[in-house]
């Protein structure tokens, strides 16, 4: 099966290199050191690894009085597999689960060849919030399609027909 290829940014090195697509990439080695180590320097740390880690049936993030929740979930790789290390935590409480495409995170598109740098200095004229790359979304594009989410879902959550209320939204996205 053939993957499309896009860039892949590091921060440490601020270097371009080449991986399969975002969507496809899993956690990386140091995301799963995360996901399986509770921060000890500050137990009110409302991170994954405080949830991940969290053995008893509370779960260190979630206060005791919310007893039903609603976990959604952006559908990339690393955050179905952050989720499914979370979950165990507080799996009592999830009353429903679903995975949201429009959570996730800004799509860059194909940005391979030479062209690369003539698409910066552009982004550079418009402003990075404004300018979207052939084939990607601008920071504008995700904006519209998360608060489009906010509003059809986060707000109306407990007034759908057919659908127990939840005390909680425990939403997974990069």
């Amino acid at each position: 099966e053939e993957q499309l290829k896009v860039p892949h940014h590091r921060r440490q090195s601020r270097s371009l290199s080449w991986k399969s697509s975002d969507s496809s990439s899993p956690v990386s080695s140091l995301g799963h050191d995360e996901i399986a180590t509770e921060d000890e320097d500050d137990p009110n740390d409302a991170s994954v690894g405080s949830l991940a880690s969290s053995t008893d049936t509370t779960c260190s993030m979630i206060p005791p009085s919310i007893k039903r929740a609603h976990l959604i979930i952006s559908p990339f790789e690393r955050t179905l597999q952050t989720a499914a290390a979370m979950r165990p935590g507080f799996e009592h409480r999830i009353v429903r689960t679903n995975i949201q495409p429009r959570i996730r995170e800004q799509e860059f598109g194909n940005l391979q060849g030479e062209d690369f740098q003539h698409f910066r200095q552009e982004q550079k004229k418009v402003g990075r919030f404004w300018y979207r790359f052939p084939t990607g979304e601008s920071g504008s594009d995700v904006s519209d399609r998360v608060q489009s989410w906010w509003y059809d879902s986060v707000l109306n959550v407990n007034e759908r027909f057919g659908y127990a209320p939840v005390d909680a939204l425990v939403v997974v996205t990069h």
